[in-house]
C-alpha cells in the first residue's frame, strides 16, 4: 500500500466518524475533577453532554462529553479512558495533531496516570446502496465474500458480519451491517474498523501508538474496498 494512497482524503469520503481512545486503570481522581480537564479544552470543546443513567450501568464508567460548539467533534473522559472523535475528519494528519494535544492537556491535569491498558483507533464508515433485484450489491464495494452451502453465491438481502484478526500487539476488529442510510430515505453499509493495541503500553509513547493504528486501519480499509468504488471516492467517472 502506497503512502500516497494511506494519507490520501477522498472528497465522497464514507467516514462518519473517527476516533482515538486511550484506555487506564480506574483513577478516582479523573472521576471527581472532570473540571481540571475541562478548564484547559472550555475554550475549543464548551459544550458539556453529561451520560445519562442506565439501569444495571456504572455511573462512573459512562463518560462526559466536551464538544465543539456545532458538535462537529469533542472529547470523552470518564474514569478510565479519554477519547477524541470527529464527525467531520479533517485527515489524519490534523487529527493526529488534536489528538496527541488533548491527550498531553490530560497528562498535564492528571499526571500520575501514566501505564495505558489500551489505545484504539476506529474509522466508522457508511456507504449508501440500492438494491438490484432486491439483494445488496455488495461486490460494488467491498471486497468481501461469503460462501454459505445450499445458497446462491453473493446473493445477499441482508448482511451482518463481524471479525477479529490478531495483529502486532493487538488485534483489528471489523463489522459489516446493513442498515438504515444516515438520511433514513435508504440503505447504506456500515463499515466499521477498531484497530487497538493492548500490549506493553505507556503514555509516553502515544505518538506512535496512533501512527501505527492508523497505518493499519487505513489500510484495511483500501483491501477491503474495490477499485471501482475507490474512484467513485476520488471523484472520477466510472
Amino acid at each position: 500500500m502506497s503512502k500516497r494512497i494511506t494519507s490520501e482524503i477522498y472528497p465522497n469520503t464514507p467516514l462518519v466518524e473517527v476516533i482515538f481512545e486511550i484506555r487506564f486503570s480506574g483513577e478516582p481522581v479523573v472521576e471527581c475533577r472532570r473540571d481540571i480537564f475541562y478548564e484547559l479544552v472550555r475554550k475549543d470543546y464548551p459544550g458539556v453532554l453529561v451520560p445519562s443513567t442506565q439501569e444495571g450501568g456504572f455511573v462512573a464508567l459512562e463518560p462526559y462529553r466536551f464538544e465543539k460548539e456545532d458538535g462537529s467533534s469533542g472529547v470523552m473522559l470518564a474514569i478510565n479512558k479519554l477519547s477524541h472523535y470527529t464527525r467531520k475528519y479533517p485527515g489524519f494528519k490534523d487529527f493526529r495533531k488534536e489528538s496527541l494535544n488533548l491527550i498531553n492537556k490530560f497528562k498535564k491535569a492528571y499526571p500520575k496516570v501514566s501505564r495505558l491498558i489500551r489505545t484504539g483507533f476506529r474509522y466508522v464508515n457508511i456507504i449508501p446502496f440500492t438494491r438490484e433485484d432486491g439483494v445488496i450489491p455488495i461486490e460494488k464495494f467491498l471486497n468481501v465474500g461469503l460462501k454459505v452451502p445450499g445458497a446462491i453465491p453473493g446473493k445477499y438481502n441482508n448482511i451482518s458480519i463481524g471479525f477479529v484478526v490478531e495483529s502486532k500487539g493487538g488485534s483489528i476488529t471489523t463489522r459489516i451491517e446493513t442498515m438504515k442510510a444516515v438520511d433514513r430515505a435508504g440503505e447504506a453499509l456500515l463499515l466499521d474498523i477498531d484497530y487497538a493495541r493492548t500490549k506493553g503500553l505507556s503514555i509516553a509513547s502515544v505518538n506512535k501508538y496512533i501512527d501505527e493504528s492508523h497505518e493499519c486501519a487505513r489500510q484495511l480499509f483500501e483491501n477491503l474496498i474495490t477499485d471501482n468504488y475507490r474512484s467513485f471516492l476520488r471523484g472520477e467517472t466510472v
